[in-house]
């Protein structure tokens, strides 16, 4: 997870794959083409003589057949491969997907729980989306989010001292385990 010889200066890595929802707009947008395109052909089959304006109509209907095709094979084919992301902290700054943050541009770092681990938190000084979490599909346990922490201060930031690296999040307190009276783990007696 930390500083390896293969990523020099990485002290975070991870991915993040997901499948896009437009995909199942795009089969339906290509099945709608399908129907105009066939529509368009048998109206101009079944005539004899094909006016000027049914041309110009046919055409225009054509396009937009196609056009929808496009973008709904499109659509549908980024559906079945899906997208990855790549998640990097590094002494150079943060790179989640095509998306870059330098360190002078984040104001606070830390870690919080989604999908039932850790996961980066990043609170940017300015911008539409400051408080960004940067999911990746393994997580972190809770004992590499304490190594990630440690890292961070270790290496990040000697380098920026204008960086808050927040804390890791308490465990929440384990309830009391109280026995109802009168009941035990203990064999009964022999009569």
């Amino acid at each position: 997870m930390l500083t390896t010889s293969r990523n020099p200066g990485v002290v975070h890595a991870g991915y993040h794959t997901y499948k896009p929802f437009h995909g199942v707009l795009g089969f339906m947008m290509s099945c709608v083409a399908s129907v105009i395109m066939l529509r368009v052909l048998l109206h101009l089959f079944k005539e004899e003589e094909i006016s000027e304006q049914n041309m110009q109509i046919a055409a225009g209907l054509s396009v937009v057949g196609c056009l929808l095709f496009y973008l709904g094979t499109t659509w549908f084919f980024s559906f079945i491969t899906g997208y990855s992301r790549k998640l990097s902290v590094s002494e150079g700054g943060i790179r989640y997907g095509v998306a870059y943050f330098s360190w002078p541009q984040v104001a606070v770092i830390g870690v919080c729980m989604k999908r039932g681990c850790f996961q980066v938190h990043v609170v940017l000084k300015r911008g539409w989306f400051a408080n960004r979490r940067l999911v990746t599909d393994d997580g972190m346990s809770r004992e590499m989010a304490e190594e990630f922490i440690a890292e961070l201060r270790r290496q990040i930031l000697p380098h920026f001292p204008h960086l808050v690296i927040a804390r890791l999040p308490s465990l929440p307190q384990a309830l009391a385990v109280t026995e109802p009276v009168g009941m035990s783990d203990a064999e009964p007696a022999p009569e």
